[in-house]
């Protein structure tokens, strides 16, 4: 297989990623539901607690064997603290701010993943291309962090940055499951990074919330716990890193330049969420970095 067989994304496959990217854009909306009721790191308990059923019936039924060398535990360790701190700052920098802001500063993890990869991945380097991609992608963050929001302004900047941090860890994640993909069995590296995140989660709740996973109850709240467990951690994450064995990660995230789009839409309908200039603006500019990001793969498969 050549370098440019290996970097080609058929078009069914992009089609199931833009798919994806649409599902993706409702777990932001998904999210301020669950957290209206549930404590943030207890919501992530739960979440990933029904996510993992998920994973591990796909296991049985495909039956993949999900218990990993045990050379490999120290990996699935790193790679579960870093989803551990990814979820529960996402969780909370999504209680600070406003849907539609939180989706769009996370997806920047693609321009991050762009970044990381240079360094880590074998055959995905930056080019000049790229490099402009993040310069613009990096404008738009900033035309939404200047865009004003709706709520406090102290603490809705303070979940911005939030944001921001968790969408680097966002893109490290992706680093770490395409570099241990090579010694693992993918659904080895989804069913490991739950089994070392759900327990964290359930302590890290005791200990700073107080054993109390509940403010209330709604439908709204426990319909939002179960689109982000059976839909999100499910269905998504095993189709996500079905995909991401056979190719860049750079590439494939780059395709997700819609679903912060979605997420303004469900910000809009769903919580009445304004739709600034500037929020516009740093929307446009963040999907064009991602596009420039992503340009060099549809020179390949276009090269007339």
């Amino acid at each position: 297989m050549t370098k440019q067989t290996h970097l080609q994304i058929p078009k069914h496959v992009i089609l199931l990623i833009l798919f994806l990217a649409a599902l993706w854009g409702g777990n932001t909306p998904a999210v301020k539901f669950g957290l209206q009721e549930f404590q943030p790191i207890a919501a992530a308990a739960i979440r990933f607690a029904l996510g993992i059923v998920v994973i591990i019936s796909w296991a049985v039924i495909k039956r993949i064997p999900l218990r990993p060398k045990q050379e490999n535990y120290g990996r699935l360790l790193l790679l579960g603290t870093v989803f551990v701190a990814q979820i529960i700052s996402f969780n909370w920098g999504t209680k600070l701010t406003e849907v539609g802001r939180a989706s769009l500063l996370l997806n920047t993890y693609p321009l991050f993943i762009a970044l990381l990869a240079h360094f880590f991945i074998q055959h995905d380097r930056l080019t000049v291309v790229k490099t402009i991609g993040l310069l613009v992608a990096f404008a738009g963050v900033c035309f939404i962090f200047y865009g004003k929001p709706g709520t406090n302004l102290s603490t809705a900047y303070l979940g911005d940055l939030i944001i921001l941090f968790s969408g680097f860890l966002l893109a490290m994640i992706h680093i770490l499951l395409k570099r241990f993909m090579s010694r693992m069995h993918q659904f080895q590296l989804l069913f490991g990074q739950m089994v070392v995140g759900i327990p964290a989660y359930f302590v890290l709740s005791w200990f700073f919330e107080g054993g109390t996973a509940a403010y209330g109850f709604s439908y709204s709240s426990l319909l939002g716990l179960v689109y982000q467990g059976i839909v999100v951690a499910g269905f998504c994450f095993i189709v996500w890193v079905s995909v991401l064995k056979r190719y860049p990660p750079s590439r494939l995230s780059s395709l997700f330049f819609t679903t912060p789009l979605w997420s303004v839409l469900f910000g809009y309908f769903f919580f009445h969420e304004p739709i600034t200039i500037l929020l516009l603006v740093g929307a446009t500019f963040v999907a064009a970095g991602v596009y420039l990001v992503n340009r060099p793969v549809m020179e390949e498969q276009n090269p007339n």
